[in-house]
């Protein structure tokens, strides 16, 4: 008896874009959640996020003192937001989960993919004047070339979101052509990624060329792997796509919608939301760009905007 679809199945597809759309706002949370800790670690109190689709995400803070971003301490401030979703996606493929089903290896796959793709390449040549790898090397006085680093490292990360959808594709089909592997690429990975930078069009109305250039250089190795080689199918039991798990899927995607809106819709005059749950203090990094809400948490008094 079969166990799941086929990846190039419609119901395989399908579910793989809802887990993409998923993953794609949980790659911005976990850039800003990547800031925010390394701001932690360096001494800031954290009081709010910001996660606009056409700008660098923000974890808001409080930062110990003026000179604070140019302080040793605050590299991990700097660099979090590349290194906690880089290392998410290399380590989410590694989870054994205690349900076998073919929707949680999607969403697996979709967020390793989402956190290489969009946290790792897109986010840094979004802003090349203000975003955190961008002002990170401009306070050190590196090179500006050095930025593109960042993309290329994410791009040697995307093998293993291609790898896995590619092995799960060999369960039902061992023998894929070429141009069969770089359609399932295409449409798995290449597809959402485009409806993202679609959105953040929608969002500033302007191509951001240094970003899409950034994102297509995981594109290009997931495409290119696939041409040239596949791996082993992949083993186990997996269950068929079921009403439940679509169902938490869609709950999850109307949670990931409600995040952006509330922490990053575009607002008039070029501006973004962003949310405080913290009140802030005289050296913040709050945007200009930012015009942040409270959110009110029970048991604590609502912070005033800056």
């Amino acid at each position: 008896m079969r166990s799941e679809p086929g990846m190039a199945a419609p119901a395989s597809v399908v579910g793989s874009w809802m887990a993409a759309a998923v993953a794609f706002p949980l790659a911005l949370v976990l850039a800003a959640a990547g800031q925010g800790l390394g701001a932690l670690a360096g001494g800031c109190s954290w009081i709010g996020l910001s996660l606009p689709l056409d700008r660098p995400v923000w974890a808001l803070v409080n930062q110990p003192a003026l000179n604070f971003a140019a302080l040793g301490g605050a590299t991990g401030y700097w660099l979090g937001s590349w290194l906690l979703p880089v290392l998410t996606a290399c380590g989410v493929l590694g989870l054994r989960p205690r349900t076998r089903a073919l929707l949680v290896e999607l969403l697996c796959l979709q967020i390793a993919w989402a956190a290489v793709s969009v946290a790792g390449a897109w986010l840094p040549l979004l802003d090349l004047e203000d975003g955190h790898l961008a002002r990170w090397l401009a306070l050190h006085r590196l090179p500006a070339g050095l930025l593109w680093a960042a993309p290329a490292a994410a791009a040697l990360a995307s093998i293993l979101p291609t790898i896995r959808l590619l092995a799960l594709a060999r369960r039902r089909r061992p023998d894929i052509g070429r141009l069969g592997r770089v359609a399932l690429v295409f449409v798995h990975l290449a597809v959402p990624s485009g409806a993202w930078a679609g959105l953040a069009w929608l969002a500033r109305r302007e191509l951001p060329l240094p970003a899409l250039g950034g994102l297509g250089l995981p594109l290009a190795v997931a495409l290119g792997l696939a041409w040239l080689r596949y791996p082993p199918a992949h083993l186990g039991r997996l269950e068929r796509p079921s009403f439940r798990g679509v169902a938490a899927l869609a709950v999850a995607i109307a949670v990931a919608a409600a995040a952006l809106w509330y922490g990053g819709r575009p607002l008039p005059g070029g501006r973004a939301a962003g949310l405080l749950w913290g009140r802030p203090g005289d050296f913040n990094n709050i945007r200009p760009w930012v015009e942040p809400q409270a959110l009110q948490l029970p048991g604590r008094p609502s912070p005033e905007p800056a």
